[in-house]
């Protein structure tokens, strides 16, 4: 299999990403999950002429005529409304959030009144009404019926509201997928073991469940093997039993020891791709069956950052329903060379709100670098092999 180009990966990891199934969930769990249902207005918003200010409900029309008013009822948020009746010159004291009777069209607050003795107020001439002042309008907000919330939508606080305000006690949700991570590597030790002379700290495991719980996800298991095949083999064939998706790093490209491909092959999975044309992460590969899905990262930290950003959290989000935000575009600040036949995803640094400075790493593994940096362009393959200041590119910002 001939490797592939990025905007290949895409569309073949989304059609045969298993889309997770939705379950019910009450309202107070919803939290950073994703709707998959659309929710509409149960009633208007606000459900009723509400009062903006403590203060006084008068028709506007008699503001003309009077300028004093007698208070002839008291009204509080949560009680029924009072009426201004036929006489002119009534008013109704209102507190904020309180029903505006029906003969009222003005709010007056407190601060532009005066109280006299005998208990009407007089109204003081240092601000000028208008005819619907400080009443928030019944419906004016959205109608009953109203599209208020679309499926795919991340649940937070203020979905939370709207839902709740809208008599939701329970909301169909997509269910948490459950994922394993497993790295492989001879060379790799535990972070908290000495590596000797020919060993290193083992990072990505810890990188990817990072960026899962950054996006509101979570590793169910992480495992780290050595690479023999029969103990890969065994250890995907079990966890493939039990997760939703599996992400494995190191052991995918052509070494004596790169198992992972094989094994995959060994276990009747589907091979969608194995290699990209890209730079880094080109043996990155993609296997599936009917509700599994197995993300496969080549072994090199960089690599790995880049392609659990470009491709697998996108992957996942997606595989909960929900909507994926727009490519953001940034303005590159000086030219750069590049590759006629490879993507480059290069690491770049922020020199002002829309342009970024080129910062290319050493090499895939090299990680301090990028401390520095604020994520990562994608620079398609160019026949001119330059891409001149001030072009227009997709960026991707590190999580």
């Amino acid at each position: 299999m001939f490797p592939i180009k990025p905007n290949q990966v895409d569309e073949i990891i989304f059609e045969n990403c298993y889309h997770l199934e939705k379950i019910s969930c009450p309202i107070d769990k919803c939290t950073d999950r994703i709707l998959r249902q659309d929710i509409f207005a149960t009633n208007h918003f606000p459900p009723f002429d509400r009062s903006m200010m403590d203060g006084y409900a008068v028709r506007f029309e008699e503001i003309q005529l009077i300028k004093s008013f007698k208070v002839i009822a008291e009204v509080h948020a949560g009680v029924l409304p009072a009426e201004l009746g036929n006489d002119i010159g009534n008013c109704v004291e209102i507190m904020t959030g309180a029903v505006v009777p029906n003969d009222a069209n003005c709010i007056i607050p407190y601060e532009h009144t005066k109280k006299l003795e005998d208990g009407s107020i007089q109204l003081l001439k240092s601000f000028e009404y208008e005819s619907g002042q400080f009443i928030h309008k019944k419906a004016s907000d959205h109608a009953k019926g109203d599209l208020l919330l679309k499926s795919g939508s991340l649940i937070g606080s203020r979905q939370i509201a709207v839902a709740a305000s809208c008599g939701f006690d329970k909301l169909k949700v997509s269910k948490k997928p459950s994922v394993t991570i497993l790295t492989t590597g001879d060379e790799l030790v535990h972070i908290s073991q000495k590596p000797k002379p020919f060993q290193m700290r083992r990072t990505n495991d810890c990188v990817i469940a990072s960026l899962l719980n950054k996006s509101n996800l979570h590793a169910k298991k992480m495992i780290h093997l050595v690479d023999d095949f029969d103990l890969i083999q065994s250890n995907i064939a079990r966890e493939l039993k039990n997760s939703d998706f599996l992400i494995i790093s190191g052991g995918v490209s052509k070494g004596v020891k790169d198992f992972v491909p094989k094994v995959l092959d060994s276990l009747k999975l589907k091979n969608e791709f194995h290699g990209v044309l890209q730079k880094p992460g080109k043996p990155f590969g993609f296997w599936s069956e009917d509700n599994k899905a197995v993300f496969a990262l080549p072994g090199n930290p960089l690599s790995v950052l880049v392609c659990m950003h470009r491709y697998v959290l996108p992957a996942l989000i997606k595989a909960q329903g929900q909507v994926l935000s727009d490519s953001h575009k940034v303005r590159l600040n000086e030219s750069i060379s590049v590759s006629d036949k490879l993507t480059i995803f290069m690491p770049v640094k922020f020199v002002s709100s829309d342009a970024v400075m080129p910062m290319p790493a050493k090499n895939s593994g090299d990680l301090v670098s990028v401390l520095f940096t604020d994520g990562f362009i994608e620079l398609k393959p160019n026949l001119t092999k330059r891409y001149e200041a001030g072009s227009q590119i997709d960026f991707y910002p590190w999580l």
